[in-house]
């Protein structure tokens, strides 16, 4: 609240006649008066006094109009100096005649060779106006001769950054980071590991490769015909990368990069049997955990089948029995019908993980496909 003894310390003088540093000065000792006397604790509170609004409205408003003008001049010398730069780069020659009787002047640099001509409007005309040599294109009417040569220079450094710009993009379009190189989409097959383009439009429209993503594997191959295809991927640490949609034979030019020396996988067939049967007792799992909390043995075996899912794992049959027992303690522990409702109302998760735990274990054993991982003593 203001009392006497702490009058706001604000100034009759109006903002505009302050200095910079005045009303910045200004600006921080209210803001400091009123965190001491404008309290707002929610026991107590009190509104900021209408005249202390009304201050910190104008000096905040002429402080920021005073940045936006010397921005705006800013850029207004920049502009100025880039044009008489342009200007005194512009090399006007020895005119010729038209048959209106006007001149035309050849206008290059050293930069770019000729870069095309200035003429008056028309004759007797006050106005300069300019033909690239490029394209034959006109612009606008300038004051001067210098002025309209310089415009020349200026947009001939506009097609010179285009052009450089533009065999940027084409190399990369052929060009691949250290260690990769482009693949074959007809090759592209499950458990590749690829990187694929982050697509740019370049200087002339089409797409090319503004960069590539980190690698991922290729967990499918969806060829839906007519150069439209679908990439599923998966991260190094098992989690799902952004899918790549191609949609037309333009993205499909673009490619996708591949290992050097890329060996083809041989199929697994195991692996995405393995993943559909961890990914769904993972949900049972993930159920378990919302309601339950982060407990050890929650956060052990979720770790322990997401390696399962992602077949990352040293001992296959030791880990899917692992996962069996620890899902039957958990099953076992939410079952105890000492324990508080909240926890026995999750026991049908718990009990859908062991069951499918165990079928996993069962089916696998008896599964050609994971022959190579049973146990010789099975």
């Amino acid at each position: 609240m203001t009392t006497a003894a702490s009058p706001m310390p604000a100034s009759t003088t109006p903002a505009t006649r302050l200095s910079d540093a005045a009303i910045a000065d200004e600006l921080a000792a209210l803001r400091r008066w009123a965190r001491r006397h404008l309290v707002a604790d929610g026991a107590h509170s009190s509104f900021a006094p209408a005249d202390y609004l009304v201050r910190v409205s104008q000096l905040a408003h002429v402080q920021k109009q005073r940045r936006q003008d010397a921005e705006l001049a800013a850029r207004r010398l920049r502009e100025r100096q880039a044009k008489d730069a342009n200007e005194s780069r512009a090399q006007v020659g020895a005119p010729r005649r038209n048959p209106d009787d006007t001149l035309i002047y050849p206008v290059s640099c050293a930069e770019h060779g000729h870069l095309g001509t200035v003429r008056r409007a028309y004759a007797r005309s006050r106005k300069w106006t300019f033909t690239r040599a490029d394209n034959g294109s006109s612009g606008m009417e300038y004051a001067s001769r210098r002025e309209a040569a310089g415009a020349l220079v200026w947009l001939g450094d506009l097609a010179a950054a285009a052009a450089g710009r533009q065999r940027r993009q084409n190399a990369a379009c052929s060009t691949a980071p250290d260690g990769w190189e482009f693949g074959d989409w007809g090759d592209l097959t499950e458990f590749d590991i690829i990187r694929t383009p982050h697509y740019g439009r370049a200087e002339d429209g089409t797409l090319y490769p503004r960069g590539w993503s980190e690698k991922a594997e290729v967990r499918c191959v969806n060829d839906l015909g007519g150069g439209r295809m679908v990439i599923s991927l998966v991260r190094p640490d098992g989690s799902y990368a952004d899918p790549l949609f191609v949609s037309d034979q333009k993205m499909k030019a673009v490619g996708f990069l591949w290992p050097a020396g890329r060996v083809r996988p041989q199929p697994q067939p195991h692996r995405e049997k393995l993943r559909v049967r961890c990914a769904d007792i993972g949900d049972d799992i993930a159920t378990v955990r919302r309601r339950l909390g982060d407990t050890d043995r929650v956060q052990r075996l979720a770790a322990l089948i997401a390696r399962l899912e992602r077949a990352d794992t040293q001992d296959l049959f030791a880990d899917l029995r692992r996962m069996e027992a620890e899902t039957g303690l958990l099953r076992a522990q939410v079952s105890d019908r000492h324990q508080p409702y909240e926890i026995r109302e999750i026991k049908s998760w718990a009990v859908a993980a062991h069951i499918k735990a165990r079928q996993a274990l069962e089916v696998f054993a008896t599964d050609p496909d994971f022959a190579w991982a049973v146990p010789a003593a099975a």
